[in-house]
């Protein structure tokens, strides 16, 4: 006879596969059956493996669907960042401003995002150069005029000092030169410069080289003028220090040694390492030599005088013996004097005479001392399941590298220098382990952030499964204890059927198998929602069928 338990074919059925609804319909009446049949302990479990299957599935949905924003421009002035996000709406680009005045966009328009903004001039952070004159100022007076040229000036010479290797940004500051008819009213010019470095150092010679940059674009300006300051603080950016100026001299000659020793030796093969003693102390001297065997006539002055005989005085004394055309007596005969001569000589003599005068400035060198290594030489190239061979260098040949090394390095014996060479085995000769798979693998991880991160995304969901979900699942599938007591307590004979006095008790039966105790139970389930629900379990019977 026809009951309502009886399988019914529905057009889904007839016309072959069940449907999605069927499908569906289908899981849903299995976990209702298992959810029936769990414990509570069990379906505790079950709940806490499908919340964390539910937040696994929500992390990873999560992280799949976020944006990767990436950093279009970074440090930017307020200005700059808001010209640059109405550039980027106007292209349609979504951005977003991180911290510290950065701009974001998603990775896949990164590249547009560029050519969007480079299209408009680019980013000008800073002060602008002599665009500012492009648009004419009819009404400004004479100063503003030179105060935008000023301002102009500036921005030119910032944007110049920015584009070096070594710079992140600059700053510059000018004080004009300003003109009088008095001296005392006259002012020199002057500029300050603040950089931001993107290493710890200027390169050598670019102190100088900005200094130079920025005097040669303003009138009257000298180098010394300008003043450059580190924006980080770190070291001044003055003239080099005697220390700086041994560490440079220092690795000067390390690279002169090795690249003399090299084409000898091979690439590579040779390490070096000078040190160099300075006198800081800057002498001045001062020396005067006499020879008292060796003299010379420096002046010489003689002076000759002769006088003939000459008249003397005679006759009476008064004015008739002295006046004209007197005659005088012969009572007093005429006298006259001897003639006298009289020589003079002076002369001026020295001892050879030497005046030395030296100055020495600090930084002469006082000692060398020089340490070369150099590798064997290589007898036998790597083969095929061989390794390379080296051997020791002969004596000869280290005392020729010895001497070329003293040539290059300017060794000085009497200085008390010192140079030695040693021939010494190199790490890289020995034969190293094959690298394994795992040290690929590392080596390729670090070179890839990309693949770091998905991996540690995927151990991540390894650990989450194996320590959360599956332990999660076996508890619930375990039958709980209670149950096989419950089974084994309902087949017990009732009080009243026990044997009389003196009677013997009989003997427990023995433990249901929990295995079939739990088919059993299930089996109970079943049918009881079959009776319940004959029209559900017809078409869940059908479904089976025509699944098989």
């Amino acid at each position: 006879m026809a009951t309502g338990t009886q399988l019914e074919k529905s057009p889904a059925a007839a016309g072959g596969a069940p449907g999605w609804a069927a499908r569906l319909e289908t899981i849903w009446t299995r976990g209702r059956v298992r959810w029936a049949a769990a414990q509570p302990a069990q379906r505790g479990w079950l709940v806490a493996g499908a919340a964390l299957a539910a937040l696994l599935g929500g992390l990873m949905l999560w992280y799949g669907l976020r944006t990767d924003w990436r950093t279009l421009y970074a440090d930017l002035d307020a200005e700059d960042a808001r010209q640059t996000g109405q550039i980027l709406a106007q292209a349609q680009i979504p951005y977003e401003v991180g911290p510290g005045g950065g701009i974001l966009v998603p990775a896949a328009q990164l590249d547009k995002a560029r050519l969007a903004t480079a299209a408009k001039g680019g980013v000008k952070s800073g002060r602008l150069g002599f665009e500012i004159f492009d648009k004419p100022n009819w009404v400004g007076s004479e100063f503003d005029e030179q105060v935008n040229y000023q301002r102009a000036l500036e921005g030119e010479l910032e944007h110049t000092v920015g584009s070096l290797a070594d710079v992140e940004s600059a700053r510059v500051h000018l004080v004009m030169p300003h003109d009088s008819l008095f001296r005392e009213a006259e002012r020199p010019a002057k500029g300050s410069v603040v950089l931001k470095l993107r290493h710890r150092a200027l390169a050598e010679g670019e102190p100088e080289a900005i200094r130079n940059l920025v005097a040669s674009a303003v009138d009257g300006l000298t180098p010394d003028r300008v003043v450059l300051v580190d924006a980080a603080g770190h070291l001044p950016l003055g003239p080099r220090t005697a220390d700086a100026l041994r560490l440079s001299a220092e690795e000067a000659l390390e690279q002169k040694l090795i690249s003399t020793l090299e084409p000898v030796t091979g690439a590579g093969n040779v390490r070096a390492s000078v040190t160099l003693d300075y006198n800081p102390a800057a002498t001045e001297e001062t020396q005067e030599n006499y020879d008292p065997d060796q003299t010379v006539t420096l002046s010489m002055q003689r002076t000759e005088q002769s006088a003939g005989a000459q008249p003397v005085a005679a006759g009476v004394p008064g004015t008739a013996s002295n006046a004209p055309n007197a005659q005088a007596l012969p009572v007093y005969p005429p006298q006259t004097t001897p003639p006298q001569s009289a020589k003079t000589e002076s002369g001026t003599y020295g001892a050879s005479k030497t005046v030395r005068h030296m100055v020495e400035s600090p930084g002469r060198v006082r000692r060398l001392t020089a340490a070369i290594v150099v590798n064997d030489r290589l007898a036998q190239p790597a083969s095929r399941g061989k390794a390379a061979q080296w051997q020791a260098r002969s004596a000869e040949e280290l005392r020729n590298l010895t001497e070329l090394a003293q040539a290059a390095v300017g060794f000085e014996q009497g200085r008390g220098d010192l140079l030695t060479v040693q021939d010494l085995a190199f790490d890289e000769n020995r034969a190293h382990p094959a690298a394994t798979l795992s040290a690929e693998l590392l080596v390729s991880a670090e070179s890839s952030p990309v693949l770091v991160k998905y991996a540690a995304l995927l151990a991540g969901l390894l650990v989450l499964v194996a320590f959360g979900v599956r332990p999660a699942l076996g508890r619930a599938r375990t039958p709980a204890p209670g149950l096989q007591a419950g089974k084994g307590a309902g087949k017990e004979l009732p009080a009243s059927a026990a044997p009389a006095h003196g009677l013997a008790t009989p003997p427990a039966p023995a433990a249901p198998d929990p295995e079939r105790t739990r088919v059993q139970e299930i089996f109970d389930q079943v049918t009881d929602h079959l009776k319940r629900e004959p029209v559900q379990s017809s078409r869940l019977l059908q479904s089976w069928i025509h699944s098989d």
